[in-house]
């Protein structure tokens, strides 16, 4: 009877085994500022690019599916604002808008964009050594650009999701600039009971140790010049409606804003000399953004899908039919 049951036991240990799969790997980006990471997902349809490897460019099926195995995506077919083939915007059960292949075919490629800094960039190295290093997996790219274009497209992202008619989103560019201007904060945290932002005197470089923003019961105080600055960035995103951007302390034309800035002394402060507003403006912009310092940007590019689809393309091949059949 014992040899019986521990043959049960073993025997179970066996099917547990067989049964039980490995954990899957997630991207987890949670412990990074918010402001500097971004997400996005297309499609890539694996039949399309079969049939460009084997018919346009006559490869041997054995080539083509090791070029296909080998394949990551390029920077503009990850960031351009339209998918070209053989990509298209992910989506659930539908066939192919080039070919009309099944879903089957159709592998989700996502990418996971840092911008690099100090808040990120020892988080980012860690994150980049914990990827699955087996069959290439991940693809990890670095991309040049300039602190000044890293930050107009962080203006045009936070941008494409604000309603300007509705004033809420003064509080909400309040929240992104802070966030991305001092990432180390929880500033969702912070503003959860915020329910207005002040300008405070008693704030700012006097102060021993400088302090730059306190919150007393359900207001946000800045120092002066940060405050200054925020009105910038908020005449930045709402510059484009009638008759000037809107701020926190009112709506203000570029002349305006110059001279409201000149006489705080928020242009003195940060070496802005110029005798008209759109000189000025061009000054201001080069010190918010950084200027034509170095930036970068590291993409990381799940694979995984593709490399599934490339498993099957190797027993099974894709029917070719006209998009829409």
């Amino acid at each position: 009877m014992a040899k019986k049951t521990s043959a049960k036991k073993t025997s179970a240990k066996k099917t547990s085994a067989k049964t039980s799969k490995p954990a899957v790997f997630r991207v987890d980006l949670s412990a990074f500022p918010p402001e500097s990471v971004t997400w996005s997902e297309r499609s890539l349809c694996v039949a399309c690019v079969w049939q460009i490897f084997t018919r346009a460019l006559n490869l041997a099926p054995k080539t083509a599916l090791s070029e296909i195995k080998r394949y990551t995506p390029s920077f503009e077919e990850l960031t351009s604002a339209a998918a070209v083939r053989p990509f298209f915007a992910a989506q659930d059960k539908q066939p192919c808008p080039y070919c009309g292949s099944p879903a089957k075919w159709h592998a989700r490629i996502q990418t996971h964009r840092i911008e690099s800094g100090k808040a990120t960039d020892v988080l980012r190295r860690n994150l980049v050594k914990s990827l699955p290093k087996s069959d290439d997996q991940f693809a990890v790219l670095e991309q040049k650009a300039t602190q000044q274009h890293a930050f107009f497209e962080w203006l045009e992202k936070i941008s494409d999701h604000l309603d300007l008619d509705d004033p809420r989103w003064l509080r909400d560019v309040s929240l992104h600039y802070l966030s991305r201007k001092e990432p180390k904060v929880n500033w969702q945290a912070e503003f959860a009971a915020v329910h207005a932002i002040r300008r405070s005197r008693r704030l700012g470089p006097e102060q021993e140790p400088a302090k730059a923003w306190e919150v007393d019961g359900d207001r946000l105080f800045l120092a002066p010049m940060l405050f200054d600055e925020l009105l910038l960035v908020q005449y930045l995103v709402s510059r484009s409606q009638l008759a000037g951007g809107l701020t926190l302390e009112r709506r203000f034309t570029l002349p305006e804003l110059w001279h409201r800035l000149r006489h705080s002394g928020y242009l003195r402060s940060i070496g802005v000399q110029a005798d008209n507003p759109s000189d000025a403006l061009e000054q201001m912009l080069a010190h918010l953004s950084g200027g034509e310092a170095s930036a970068r940007y590291y993409y990381i590019v799940d694979r995984r899908e593709l490399l599934e689809k490339v498993k099957t393309l190797a027993t099974e091949k894709p029917r070719a039919r006209a998009a829409g059949r």
